[in-house]
């Protein structure tokens, strides 16, 4: 065994090792928490796994059984994607959807490229193609990836530039693999990838916020569950109620937010370093998310759920009032669905007799 076959056999025994660990770890994360991305995500890196390991036999039966085996890698990182963005109750953007619409044109392009640069029919319909269609659906898993960026942040954001990455080396790999030269440069490059590619996974399905709430049901606190709209001094009250229950939070005043709550500062501002969570007041889509989330998370556990919107006029100011309706209605729905409260600090003088009549009603 001369120097780059060694080279190629260590990294094939580390990504073998990497997919195993990665299968393992993930697939324990789905007994613990039942999330079918999980599971999906784990039987991704079988395949791998299964993939690399057919690289290294010579058998003509399963090398033909390899060439599917590195798509269904790829259709269940696509799959464990759709259900993750399920899971979170997120809203795939248009412009996603629009990048996955010109797919079918870019492998068709592709694999005529391939065929006219290697002159290799058997090579272009067989390798060519199956790492082709594996980049496509692996691209389209990274992309849907991103759109959960601004509720997992790095936790997610290496993950899904690991994949698009991976999905885009199969490009040369298609072109240049035919050739002795490209063998061991290809493998180290793919090595890298997907070892960062579990590691990312790893970190992802290992964060608190991809597992549920677990542990001991807090006390019970005497609130009605639906929807209370109070005004600031009532607020003042329930807070000291609720100091010690997990509450998720959407204000605007951060420094009288009790330890225990899980907050968000609403402004227009980006504040680097200052807050780990801001949120613009414009991104209603995203408190929606973040509030389904957190009431179903607790009702799973069997416990009650307590949303607290403390900057309603802050929010009545950026957006156009029948969207603030619809957004808090949608909101209230959540809440009755899973026994939560959702509590509105407002102050009857801060709006108009209209708004705020349409509010009580609407609400309560």
């Amino acid at each position: 065994m001369d120097g780059i076959q060694a080279l190629v056999f260590a990294e094939a025994v580390m990504v073998l090792i990497a997919d195993l660990m990665a299968a393992g770890w993930i697939f324990r994360i789905y007994l613990r928490n039942r999330r079918k991305s999980a599971l999906a995500f784990s039987i991704a890196w079988i395949f791998d796994f299964l993939a690399i390991l057919s690289t290294t036999i010579t058998n003509p039966i399963v090398q033909m059984i390899g060439i599917v085996l590195l798509p269904a890698f790829s259709a269940f990182i696509f799959y464990g994607a759709v259900k993750f963005l399920e899971e979170e109750s997120i809203t795939v953007r248009h412009r996603t959807l629009a990048i996955l619409a010109i797919m079918p044109v870019a492998f068709m392009a592709y694999i005529v490229g391939v065929y006219l640069y290697t002159e290799d029919a058997v090579w272009t319909i067989t390798s060519a193609a199956t790492l082709g269609i594996t980049g496509v659906f692996v691209i389209a898993g990274g992309l849907l990836l991103k759109e959960t960026e601004e509720i997992y942040k790095s936790a997610v954001r290496y993950l899904y530039i690991s994949v698009i990455l991976f999905g885009l080396h199969l490009v040369p790999a298609a072109l240049f693999g035919i050739t002795e030269w490209y063998k061991a440069v290809g493998f180290t490059i793919s090595t890298i990838l997907i070892v960062s590619m579990v590691v990312a996974m790893v970190k992802l399905t290992s964060s608190e916020s991809f597992t549920p709430q677990k542990g001991k049901v807090t006390a019970p606190v005497d609130l009605k569950p639906g929807v209370m709209i109070v005004n600031g001094k009532e607020y003042q009250a329930i807070k000291e109620k609720l100091k010690d229950r997990p509450v998720l939070a959407f204000v605007r005043d951060v420094t009288q937010v009790p330890d225990g709550w899980q907050y968000y500062f609403v402004t227009t501002i980006p504040f680097q370093g200052t807050f780990k969570d801001t949120i613009d007041p414009t991104n209603l889509t995203r408190m929606t998310e973040l509030s389904y989330k957190y009431l179903d998370g607790l009702a799973r556990v069997g416990d009650r759920g307590v949303v607290i919107i403390d900057c309603l006029e802050y929010l009545a100011v950026y957006n156009p009032w029948e969207s603030l309706l619809k957004f808090l209605s949608k909101l209230r729905d959540f809440v009755v669905v899973n026994n939560g409260t959702l509590i509105l600090v407002a102050e009857k003088t801060s709006f108009e007799p209209r708004q705020y009549a349409q509010l009580r009603k609407l609400m309560e």
